[in-house]
């Protein structure tokens, strides 16, 4: 018998593909690869700066410096009670409310501005409220229609506010999650 040996004189396009695929998918997981370990650290990063934050804030500023927050609503206290004095003149109402505005300044200086070390978006919403809840003091101090020395108003006009901002500002400062 007579064996021809068969010459496959064209290229086996199978086995050329399959080689070159082989190739593309290689590369295709080392490309894959290096893309999670980029985006891992990416989030890594992303989460310690979070975690730094919160521990800037909780050292800085609640560790430090809440006690001038408490302070600040303390001194306030004292000031309202002058307030209860009947028939207060308005020169009598303008010295109590400077120092009431003395008691702010004091709280941005010691506290509040210690914030923008921390998030400038957290500041602002705590400052707001510092700032309202002045003006509506002021507002309520000389209102002439508004008898402070009647204690059901005097707590309905300073004292249920004082707790509710208070409150409102520790609720903020509690909430921030960087």
């Amino acid at each position: 018998m007579y064996l021809c040996p068969v010459i496959n004189s064209s290229p086996d396009y199978l086995d050329i593909f399959y080689k070159s695929s082989t190739i593309v998918i290689a590369v295709f997981n080392v490309g894959f690869a290096v893309y999670i370990f980029w985006l891992k650290n990416k989030k890594d990063d992303s989460t310690k700066e979070h975690d730094r934050k919160i521990d800037w804030f909780k050292v800085l500023i609640l560790d430090h410096n809440l006690k001038h927050f408490y302070l600040f609503f303390e001194n306030l206290e004292v000031l309202f009670i002058e307030l209860k004095t009947p028939n207060l003149t308005d020169i009598d109402k303008q010295k109590i409310n400077d120092k009431i505005g003395e008691q702010f300044i004091l709280l941005r200086h010691k506290f509040l501005d210690t914030l923008l070390a921390i998030d400038i978006g957290l500041y602002n919403t705590v400052i707001n409220r510092s700032d309202l809840f002045e003006t509506y003091l002021t507002e309520s101090i000389f209102d002439p229609g508004i008898n402070l020395s009647h204690k059901p108003k005097f707590d309905q006009i300073l004292t249920e506010p004082l707790t509710t901002t208070k409150t409102d500002l520790l609720t903020m400062l509690f909430s921030y999650r960087g």
